[in-house]
């Protein structure tokens, strides 16, 4: 429960609220921001959310370069 304590986007989910997680070092996790980002854009969604789902995708890139490539999910 710490994590959602401290994230202001997880105060927002409800205990029994089902979510799902990508991790930087998925190799597909940056193309399915990327994805989500666009599809939000399409529906309307704020731009400073789909740019920063976009930064975020960046991010993970960086991230596995950074440490190792990544790998599929197992």
């Amino acid at each position: 429960m710490a994590l959602k304590a401290t994230c202001p986007t997880l105060k927002k989910v409800a205990d029994d609220e089902p979510i799902f997680v990508l991790r930087a070092q998925d190799l597909l996790s940056s193309q399915v921001v990327e994805y989500w980002a666009e599809l939000a854009q399409m529906d309307g969604s704020p731009r400073e959310k789909t740019l920063e789902a976009l930064e975020c995708a960046n991010a993970m890139r960086r991230w596995r370069t950074a440490n190792g490539g990544g790998k599929f999910p197992d």
